[in-house]
């Protein structure tokens, strides 16, 4: 008899086991089951006529807990640099630099320069005004006075295609659609490459407003056809680089008591960074005797005076990815494609991050894209590949510095908040909401991690195209599937 108690716990503890998975099991498909039904009421009252698709995953093991045309492809928009950045940080490393370096190509006499003096770069988004008064000063240190040479920019490390694909001709004035070179500067530490700031301020009533460029106007030209108007009226102020030419064009009408800015894109980022470096040399009493500024590859036997190097990856990420800095994708591409396939350009670095994906098996059969940045309106991808992404990159050594890139929802600091600092507010979600929003003409989405009511962390993505101002409909989402889960 006493033989048979063993038996019999173990067959009660395997009734108990067996009752406690269906339990468990009947849970979740209940928690399913009012997820599926609270994001099919949004979706059908929200986002009526919309292309939708939404996917969450357990973040441990990758189990897909809930999909709406999961497999269905949209614009990521933004969501794009989720995969630019992986790659980067796989192929690049977070300790990645951009160097840009400052040479001579001549012979030194009683402080003449008999020779040119070159600018190389390759790629560096952070470069500034203060780094071009550095390097005048490393030229005045060598006791050079005057340069009776040619000024020159070295932007071969990139190829010539200044845009990428799907740039509409309507954005590229802007910030978001700048062109890039190997050979650019940014006007401040957010580092929107090849561009200045336009400031216009009210002056006297009537008269044109002012106009305050930042950092330095190099080979743009203002054109101000506005007008200072009495304070309460309407601000129709617009300001515009005219498309393929270097005029911003200033007009409408400005209260005297408002001010407009703008991020406005420069047309060709390397001869508007030596212009630039020609008036930084004025200023720092060095003379030159060719005002035409040049472009050609750095002489192999030419000297080095200085490099200046970025900021590595890993603290690039915070401003480009937080506030989404499309120029920085691109660059990054760019930069891949000449490392590894020995060409910068779009094309080239698009293979490595086709390469990288096939690496870490996801589908890149069903993901297309065109550019890094997202920009374009021909990329495509579902919410399952995107998740799937976010799941499998988990598993890298670098991931902690790709998730501490990403924007934190309710976090008002630009740099920890970025895109996310004014959405999903709600105590559910604020500060628990690790993600990249996204968004073009139609198009809104966000993908990411977030920390559920039940403390667990999930993967979601969720895709939306075809709809404008979709963006409180995902936050909605967002918040059921924390709520829910």
């Amino acid at each position: 008899m006493k033989k048979k108690w063993p038996m019999m716990v173990m067959a009660w503890m395997l009734v108990v086991s067996m009752f406690s998975f269906q339990h468990v099991a009947q849970a979740e498909e209940a928690v399913e089951v009012t997820l599926s039904d609270s994001i099919t009421r949004i979706v059908e009252e929200k986002l009526a006529g919309a292309d939708v698709s939404i996917t969450v995953r357990d973040r441990h093991s990758g189990e897909m807990i809930y999909d709406y045309n999961g497999q269905t492809a949209i614009k990521p928009a933004s969501n794009m640099k989720l995969f630019t950045t992986a790659t980067a940080l796989e192929v690049l490393g977070k300790d990645y630099r951009f160097n840009t370096s400052l040479y001579i190509n001549g012979k030194l006499s009683n402080g003449v320069l008999k020779g040119d003096v070159y600018l190389k770069g390759q790629g560096d988004p952070t470069l500034s005004i203060e780094d071009l008064q550095q390097f005048a000063q490393e030229l005045k240190a060598k006791g050079i006075q005057k340069i009776d040479g040619r000024i020159v920019g070295d932007d071969k490390w990139f190829d010539n295609d200044l845009l990428t694909p799907g740039i509409w001709a309507g954005d590229e004035s802007y910030y978001y659609a700048a062109p890039i070179s190997a050979l650019t500067t940014s006007p401040n530490t957010d580092y929107d490459s090849g561009t200045i700031i336009v400031e216009a301020l009210g002056s006297a009533i009537g008269e044109l407003p002012s106009i305050k460029v930042t950092p330095k106007i190099g080979d743009l030209q203002i054109v101000n056809e506005a007008q200072t108007v009495e304070a309460g009226k309407t601000n129709t102020l617009t300001i515009e680089r005219s498309y393929k030419t270097n005029n911003i064009v200033v007009s409408g009408n400005l209260p005297i008591d408002k001010t407009k800015k703008e991020w406005v894109t420069v047309q060709h980022p390397t001869t508007h960074t030596m212009t630039m470096f020609q008036s930084v040399l004025t200023e720092a009493g060095i003379e030159y005797t060719k005002d035409k500024v040049f472009q050609a590859a750095t002489p192999k036997f030419a000297q080095l005076i200085a490099t200046k190097q970025s900021m590595p990856l890993e603290q690039l990420l915070i401003p480009y990815m937080k506030l989404s800095n499309n120029g920085i994708a691109d660059i990054l591409v760019k930069t891949m494609g000449r490392i590894i396939n020995h060409r910068g350009s779009t094309m080239d670095g698009l293979k490595v991050l086709q390469e990288y994906g096939k690496s870490i098996n996801i589908n890149m059969a069903d993901w297309r894209f065109e550019d890094g940045s997202g920009m374009s309106h021909e990329n495509s991808v579902s919410s399952l590949l995107l998740s799937d992404l976010l799941f499998k990159v988990q598993g890298e050594d670098w991931f902690t510095t790709y998730f501490n890139s990403l924007p934190v929802a309710a976090n008002a600091d630009r740099m920890v908040g970025g895109t996310l600092r004014t959405r999903l507010k709600d105590p559910l979600t604020a500060g628990k909401v690790y993600a990249k929003t996204g968004s073009l003409t139609g198009v809104s989405t966000l993908s990411g991690y977030l920390e559920a009511s039940s403390g667990q962390l999930y993967i979601f993505s969720v895709l939306v195209q075809n709809k404008s101002g979709a963006s409180t409909a995902i936050d909605e989402i967002v918040k059921e599937i924390a709520e829910e889960l």
